[in-house]
């Protein structure tokens, strides 16, 4: 039993109280598993393809029609399982009944709080697509008990990781083909490269977002970002805890892999607080947003949903702008709040969410210091002084991500050879943080020298840290190698980082994943250049490390891709979102250990 209460479920046990009626318990699941596919089309259908009203209407009563089957399904369900306390089978039921009665008298009511904003068929439409959704998360449940079955007992942890983001990109493909979603249309491979680059954050665009798509086709890449910078697994976990499901100890270490937490004991109470943090942040960050454009709106009624794309945007460290100059917009590109707002998001994002959730006790850790100074007889700041140890990886990625940030900065000054003024300085700091796998601009990229080309792939090579949104080799990784050639410099066994001995199979995967990661943009850039042969090497260069480290920076170069380089570049975004390593291993499958070990041999180095 973890912080969070969640119990731990043992699914390859069988339930006895359901052994003896398996043919009624399987057909009310079947039914369940087609009431879900059945409100899936329908949303599908409603969302993606213009709906007359007498399609709509239709539409209605075979969703009030599936309600009742769900009714039916859940309620056998809940009476053949009696292991469910009986105020979950309550709960479950009265859910239902309430959507079910409450819908037909729910649009009057919100056009009358709301007035204006909600036109006749709106209120109808939301009330029904909610219903929709509620009838097919049981679909994501059932995937998730899938999961746990004897035969895939022995898959790799990160196959679920990198088969979900696969999924999810094939859906948003075929979402983004629809006729609702664009304004005129956009071909397969142009759908396939943007539903990419939403569900792996990059913010690589061959289309322009604002006008080549509609507010549907923005509103599917706007889920496909949320959904990809929390992972689908994430949020099924998440939708499993507040059902009452549980997560099985198999589940916790998937979650372990995917967050880059240890500690499997809190896995359910972590999954919880990163869904809920992340939405907090994001609400807060467009809630900031609305207040700066408020004065000047970008566009003329769509201050809501402009913030609100930035702010999600911005924490997923997408890059992806309802702005066609993104943030380089004459609203924008001089407003210091709207640019504060936007890299504060990238840093959340961009962090981890372990170093999210212990930043609190950061706080109270630097600030026991100074309160025990004023108040010398108290012990209670001492305690939290010796109580709140920063863990070692927290260290490395506030340490890392500092540095780098300083770094990115003073390097344009250097590279540009700039002399100091406010506004440079202003440029070289966003542009510093962007570039760490944000992809939002200020500028036009194609202006700088070649050795800012090349210092802005250094910084978009490492990228962000584990645990977050944000992609690149992760600092913690680049803090390990750079201790590991200071070791061999100074003839050391073994690595020692911030007071602690670094195993050395971290060592091994940390430089696996720096020589693996430079081979393959190595090959995507030559693949690049085949495709197309007449192109700036300093836009490929940027192209391939931009894809790789999922920043979504670009030199121009984007919209000129052939479909070959467009592939070679979706590539790129895939790999570097899920982790080169994780796609290698996950591809490769369960190697057989060696039992045995060869004599061994020297070899001339230099």
């Amino acid at each position: 039993m973890d912080g969070a209460g969640s119990q731990l479920v043992m699914s390859e046990v069988p339930n006895p109280r359901l052994v003896g009626k398996p043919v009624s318990v399987t057909s009310l699941l079947v039914l369940q598993v087609l009431t879900g596919l059945g409100a899936l089309l329908l949303l599908v259908w409603e969302v993606g393809w213009p709906v007359t009203m007498g399609q709509a209407a239709v539409f209605e009563w075979a969703t009030w029609g599936l309600v009742v089957t769900a009714l039916v399904s859940e309620a056998g369900l809940a009476w053949s399982d009696r292991r469910r306390a009986r105020w979950k089978k309550a709960i479950v039921l009265l859910v239902l009944l309430l959507l079910a009665a409450g819908r037909f008298g729910l649009d009057r009511p919100l056009r009358g709080w709301l007035g204006d904003l909600v036109q006749p068929r709106t209120a109808a439409l939301v009330a029904l697509v909610a219903v929709q959704v509620t009838l097919i998360v049981p679909i994501g449940l059932r995937i998730l008990r899938l999961t746990r079955a004897r035969s895939l007992q022995h898959v790799r942890p990160g196959t679920f990781f990198v088969v979900s983001f696969a999924g999810m990109i094939l859906a948003g493909t075929l979402m983004l083909k629809t006729p609702n979603a664009t304004s005129g249309g956009i071909t397969w491979l142009d759908a396939f490269f943007t539903s990419t680059s939403a569900v792996c954050v990059t913010g690589l665009a061959v289309a322009d977002t604002e006008t080549a798509f509609t507010m549907q086709g923005q509103m599917v890449i706007l889920g496909l970002i949320q959904v990809g910078g929390l992972g689908f697994m994430t949020l099924t976990y998440f939708t499993a805890l507040i059902l009452g499901q549980g997560i099985s100890l198999r589940d916790r270490a998937r979650l372990s892999e995917m967050l880059s937490e240890d500690n499997l004991g809190t896995m359910g109470h972590l999954v919880g607080k990163i869904v809920l943090v992340t939405l907090s942040i994001e609400a807060a960050g467009a809630i900031v947003l609305f207040l700066c454009w408020a004065e000047m709106p970008p566009r003329e009624g769509r201050l809501h949903w402009d913030a609100l794309f930035h702010s999600v945007s911005a924490f997923c460290n997408a890059g992806f702008s309802t702005f066609s100059s993104g943030l380089a917009d004459e609203a924008s590109v001089n407003n210091r709040g709207v640019q504060v707002t936007i890299m504060s998001l990238i840093l959340f994002g961009g962090i981890g969410f372990a170093v999210i959730n212990d930043l609190p006790r950061i706080f109270l850790r630097f600030l026991a210091g100074p309160l025990a100074m004023f108040f010398p007889k108290s012990r209670r700041f001492l305690r939290w002084r010796n109580q709140y140890r920063i863990r070692l990886h927290i260290r490395l990625v506030l340490v890392v991500s500092g540095f780098l940030l300083l770094a990115g900065a003073v390097g344009f000054f250097v590279t540009e050879r700039w002399g100091w003024s406010p506004d440079r300085a202003w440029e070289a700091v966003f542009n510093s943080v962007t570039a760490r796998t944000a992809g939002f601009n200020i500028t036009d990229f194609s202006g700088y020298a070649f050795p800012t080309v090349i210092w802005l792939c250094v910084l978009m090579f490492i990228g962000g840290s584990p645990g977050g949104t944000a992609g690149g080799i992760k600092t913690t990784t680049f803090a390990v190698a750079m201790g590991e050639l200071w070791r061999l410099v100074r003839g050391h066994r073994t690595l020692h980082l911030g007071g602690r001995r670094i195993s050395a199979e971290v060592v091994e995967r940390s430089t696996a994943t720096i020589v693996f990661s430079v081979v393959f943009v190595g090959i995507s850039i030559v693949l690049v250049s085949w495709g197309n042969p007449g192109a700036d090497p300093a836009d490929v260069i940027f192209e391939c490390f931009s894809a790789f480290g999922t920043v979504g920076l670009s030199r121009g170069f984007t919209g000129d891709l052939s479909g070959f380089s467009k592939l070679v570049i979706i590539a790129s975004m895939f790999a570097g979102r899920v982790g080169l390593l994780t796609l290698i291993l996950t591809l490769s499958g369960r190697g057989e250990p060696r039992r045995y070990e060869l004599p061994e041999a020297r070899l001339p180095l230099n």
